[in-house]
């Protein structure tokens, strides 16, 4: 995707073309197609150009207003163009040359702050009022697109991307301790939305806008998931027929491009429904679809009964239904994990959540920028929106709110779709979120239980940031918490991974299931819609029958990604050995992680005992490693 960035200098100091042309470098790679820059007295404003969209050959970015004296500039693909042409009066013959950054611009235009509600799809812009002195920040509703920002009175700068930040001489690349802590223990607080690995480089979170002056910043956020509105029909035909109109909706204006369109395809329900639709709607254009699965190396079912390993069968079903999509196996041969983790953190900067994932997601990335792919659909946002399964703990609140009819109802459903005795369900449904939570607290009080399992923190280290390496409890909350915790850091994950990592690859990629509308509407409509005598996910299950096959629609295993991880890592031995180390000897990396930790790990990974918890931490912790020690992971 496009992106944009640029800096203000409040003391009215004349803005440097040296210290812009150092951002532009940073952001080259985010426009391949061209960099615009507008530098006007104190404030240099830069648009970076990756065409996709039918109108983005038209993008002219950065804009200066002369009438307003407003300098501005948008990276955007909007999914209600039509209704903003409408608005503005822009006649149909001169809309396929209207980009939509030209819309963001009159958006602005029309209502300042207010925009941010009229505007949806993936979208930043930063608007300059020289003569209010004032900048505006602002980021998209699900947080599709990245927005980093800087600000030290008299400077403020901002940008897609940290590292175009960071590349401006005046921001110090110093190591944000506190932050780095919080995500080595998987403490996703407050705070953690905001800030970034890098002091004083702050993260607009989703849904947000920003003012900054030279008296202070202002962050507010615009938007709030839990206020969509009650949606109620008369029956569970008429919510798939809702979910469905706004489904197809939702799929069918991410299509929009001028190169070809490809998606990932799973063996779950999000990404083959994605996959699905944008088929159909293709078929109808005439044009292909191209369908990507990651596949194991290895055999490797034996090692997680009970779930998919291998989900190239059940994908190639749902491939198999529409005859113009072209499934294509992605077995990362060429890559290995230590490879895909390094070039992550090379892109994003970022150490990941999925260490695990990353050689296949960018080996499916570079096969797609190989063939000059446009746009990948994914289903990232779905187990938060379209594809909620009720809600862990949904029996159990039921009860805690004194709805017992309701609550025997649902324990009932529950019983009847499982399949298993009475007792047993009263086990599952109310005993086990009742006791849970004290289970953990008192395993986090006697030091038996804690986040080692996530990525290797030096104890010393936590304990110093005046953290508790603790175990997360969710069990016991509420659906509605569950779910807003579900999207947020699924959000908050994606926020920092995708947008530079589509950038990189110089395509697009877009999520439906983070559609603003369609995630309100499934906000909106019953938890009863999820969660029934037929199972889990009901809603998305009733919508799709027909339009999936039913081994994929009412499927419920799991399916387990990066499943031959063991075998791949493994086959790395004396690379892994090496990297140890580079841990072990560099006082640096001993500072923030527990080497010892690590390679007690590795032993156990060596052993051939080690679960995908055990293989997940000890990838993280290498992962932290490079990030405050490159050198340990060459």
């Amino acid at each position: 995707m496009s992106g944009i960035f640029g800096f203000v200098n409040l003391d009215g100091r004349p803005a440097s073309p040296e210290e812009f042309q150092k951002m532009a470098s940073a952001m080259s790679h985010w426009g391949p197609d061209g960099i615009g820059s507008v530098i006007s007295a104190n404030a240099a404003f830069g648009h970076a150009l990756l065409i996709v969209t039918h109108e983005s050959p038209y993008e002219k970015m950065p804009h200066h207003d002369t009438e307003t004296d407003v300098l501005f500039t948008a990276a955007a693909r909007l999914d209600n163009r039509d209704e903003l042409c409408d608005l503005f009066g822009i006649p149909h013959p001169q809309r396929p040359t209207t980009p939509d950054g030209r819309l963001v611009w009159l958006a602005w235009r029309k209502w300042g702050r207010e925009a941010c509600r009229h505007i949806f799809g993936d979208w930043s812009f930063a608007a300059w009022d020289k003569k209010e002195k004032k900048l505006f920040l602002a980021r998209d509703h699900m947080g599709n697109t990245g927005l980093y920002y800087y600000f030290k009175p008299p400077l403020v700068v901002f940008a897609s991307s940290s590292e175009a930040v960071l590349s401006h001489s005046e921001v110090p690349r110093r190591l944000n301790e506190l932050h780095l802590a919080r995500r080595m223990i998987f403490d996703y607080s407050e705070e953690t939305f905001f800030q970034t690995f890098w002091e004083d480089v702050n993260f607009l979170p989703a849904s947000h806008f920003a003012h900054i002056t030279d008296r202070g910043k202002q962050i507010e956020k615009y938007w709030r998931l839990e206020e969509a509105p009650p949606i109620r029909f008369a029956s569970d035909d008429e919510y798939a027929e809702g979910f469905l109109e706004q489904f197809r909706r939702a799929v069918r204006v991410r299509l929009n491009s001028i190169r070809p369109v490809a998606s990932t395809l799973s063996a779950g329900l999000d990404s083959s429904s994605v996959t699905a639709l944008a088929a159909q709607e293709l078929k109808k254009r005439n044009q292909p679809l191209v369908a990507y699965t990651s596949v194991p190396l290895y055999p490797c079912q034996h090692l997680f009964p009970g779930k998919i390993t291998d989900e190239w069968p059940l994908a190639h079903e749902v491939a198999k239904l529409y005859d113009n999509i072209e499934h294509v196996p992605i077995n990362a041969e060429e890559m290995t994990i230590l490879d895909g983790i390094k070039k992550s953190l090379e892109i994003t900067g970022e150490p990941q959540h999925a260490a695990i994932n990353m050689f296949w997601i960018i080996s499916m990335l570079q096969n797609a920028k190989a063939r000059d792919f446009g746009v990948l659909l994914i289903g990232h946002l779905g187990n938060g929106s379209f594809s909620w399964n009720g809600g862990t703990n949904y029996v159990y609140c039921l009860f805690c709110k004194n709805q017992w009819r309701k609550g025997w109802r649902a324990l009932h459903k529950y019983r009847k779709n499982a399949n298993i005795s009475f007792p047993r369900s009263i086990k599952s449904q109310l005993l086990r979120p009742l006791l849970k939570p004290t289970i953990l607290r008192c395993r986090n009080f006697l030091h038996q239980e804690n986040n080692l399992l996530y990525a290797c923190p030096q104890p010393d280290f936590i304990k110093r940031m005046g953290l508790k390496n603790k175990s997360v409890i969710l069990e016991g909350i509420d659906p509605l918490t569950e779910r807003d915790l579900t999207i947020r850091q699924t959000g908050i994950i994606a926020g920092f991974f995708w947008p530079s990592i589509q950038a990189f690859h110089e395509l697009e990629v877009r999520d439906p299931s983070a559609d603003v509308h369609l995630v309100e509407y499934c906000m909106g409509v019953p938890d009863d819609q999820f969660f029934s005598s037929e199972g889990r996910r009901m809603l998305i299950r009733r919508a799709m029958n027909g339009l999936l096959p039913d081994c994929v629609r009412l499927n419920t295993l799991h399916g387990k990604q990066a499943a031959d991880g063991l075998f791949r890592v493994v086959d790395q031995k004396s690379n892994i050995d090496y990297v140890l180390n580079h841990m072990e000897t560099a006082a640096e990396v001993r500072k923030y992680v527990d080497v010892d930790a690590a390679k007690n790990l590795w032993q156990t990974v060596l052993s051939g005992n080690a679960s995908s918890k055990n293989i997940g931490a000890f990838l993280r912790s290498i992962s932290f490693a490079n990030l405050v020690f490159p050198a340990s992971s060459s």
